[in-house]
């Protein structure tokens, strides 16, 4: 094990709460283990690690990663994909396929979610060409995770959301009786009705026919709940 990711270990542990880690296992339907510690006090704990502890060179930082992901706890993926989201000014091209593994390592909704805004979204803002083949790789796949991954990347754009990349990858996946890759799809569009309720409407008519039901009511919650539609 590398030193930096036994000093994460050890401040992490630390950390422990064997109640909450409990509750949240059963949230889980016991399907994951984790430490006990909530997101918004792991975030806080994230940034007293990097500025406790120099970041590792980068040339370590894969090893680390794949280390952080091989540990049992959901608190040890969530801390690697953020390491890898604070080097993003030392990323290269080649490092697309390196994110492409760390999505279907361990392929959850929450490490999909959060490594398709916090890491891929920024990658493509830095290497668009690149992260254009591979997210038209991922949407044509047979994998649900790949698939979700290029519907929601842009999550967190709000206004910014390029709405042609947001339609193509819905579109081209918008037949599918994946839970996944619907739970994407009413997401993205869900998140976007927020900034734009107008266009998610008119996309959700001219579509409708392809979409299951429950996408369509997922996808419209907001926009019912402010009782924007006419």
């Amino acid at each position: 094990m590398k030193e930096y990711t036994r000093k994460v270990q050890s401040f992490l542990e630390r950390r422990r709460d064997e109640r909450q880690a409990e509750s949240m296992s059963m949230a889980s339907q016991g399907v994951h283990k984790f430490l006990g510690i909530k997101k918004n006090k792991l975030k806080e704990l994230f940034k007293t690690i990097f500025k406790t502890y120099p970041l590792p060179q980068y040339d370590e930082t894969k090893e680390i990663i794949r280390e952080l992901f091989s540990m049992e706890e959901r608190e040890y993926l969530y801390f690697g994909i953020a390491l890898f989201a604070r080097r993003k000014k030392l990323w290269q091209k080649i490092d697309i396929v390196f994110i492409e593994n760390m999505l279907l390592s361990r392929p959850e909704w929450d490490t999909t979610e959060y490594i398709s805004s916090n890491i891929i979204f920024p990658f493509y803002e830095k290497y668009p060409s690149i992260t254009s083949k591979f997210l038209d790789i991922w949407s044509a796949s047979k994998n649900p995770w790949l698939k979700a991954s290029t519907i929601i990347f842009q999550r967190t754009c709000k206004e910014k959301t390029d709405t042609v990349l947001l339609q193509k990858y819905i579109t081209e996946n918008i037949s599918t009786d994946n839970d996944i890759v619907n739970k994407a799809i009413w997401t993205a569009l869900r998140n976007y009705s927020k900034c734009n309720h107008k266009w998610v409407l008119n996309f959700i008519i001219q579509n409708s026919v392809n979409m299951s039901q429950k996408t369509k009511q997922e996808a419209i919650k907001w926009i019912d709940n402010k009782r924007l539609i006419n």
